[in-house]
């Protein structure tokens, strides 16, 4: 869907304030509201905090960053690449819950590419609104801005699929971005220890 469609048609956000007994209310309870899923998935995001993040992504969006990581270790029979990504063999990965993949993952690519957290976190967001459709599927117009001087703000699209727990990110700018991270930080495998034919 095109960025003008949607937004000649984006509903007003509500403004998003401290609910009364928010700490205590469930995950469902808090993303109930396309906006309100919107909102915690981009501020775990900003915070770095990659397991919050999982936990508002759609099932979908995480199966498919470990599918990813699958495929960028498969091709490596020292193992290198899957441990440096996920910290463990290919056992290991296959009792890995995908949320957990892309925990250890994200953690990796930051680790390896540093100026990724100035070109994705260093950044303000304000939901504007959203787009809802016939199906379970909505996408979430919201600003953002760099905090660097001079920035002029940028609008976004973010695609949400309605879950039995609440609204679920399936895809959005920020996520296209890791998947590219990703994508570029295929660490060169070291030979096992002992093997001095090998060149590391």
């Amino acid at each position: 869907m095109a960025l003008t469609a949607i937004l000649a048609t984006v509903v007003p956000s509500p403004a998003l304030g401290q609910a009364p007994g928010r700490s205590e209310a469930s995950l469902a309870d808090l993303t109930a509201t396309l906006e309100e899923a919107a909102t915690l998935f981009l501020r775990s995001v900003r915070a770095i905090r990659w397991g919050a993040a999982a936990r508002f992504m759609h099932p979908s969006a995480l199966e498919r960053f470990r599918t990813l990581v699958h495929l960028m270790s498969e091709p490596d029979t020292t193992g290198g690449v899957r441990a440096f990504l996920t910290g463990t063999d290919a056992a290991g990965f296959a009792a890995l819950s995908a949320a957990t993949v892309f925990e250890r993952a994200m953690d990796a690519t930051l680790d390896e590419l540093p100026g990724l957290m100035h070109a994705v976190f260093d950044r303000d967001d304000t939901v504007v609104g959203h787009v809802g459709e016939a199906t379970a599927t909505a996408y979430v117009v919201y600003r953002t801005l760099a905090r660097i001087q001079g920035a002029e703000p940028e609008l976004e699209v973010m695609k949400l699929v309605s879950t039995a727990e609440g609204w679920r990110v399936a895809w959005s700018r920020e996520l296209d971005v890791f998947d590219t991270a990703l994508r570029g930080v295929a660490r060169p495998v070291r030979p096992p220890p002992g093997d001095p034919g090998r060149i590391p």
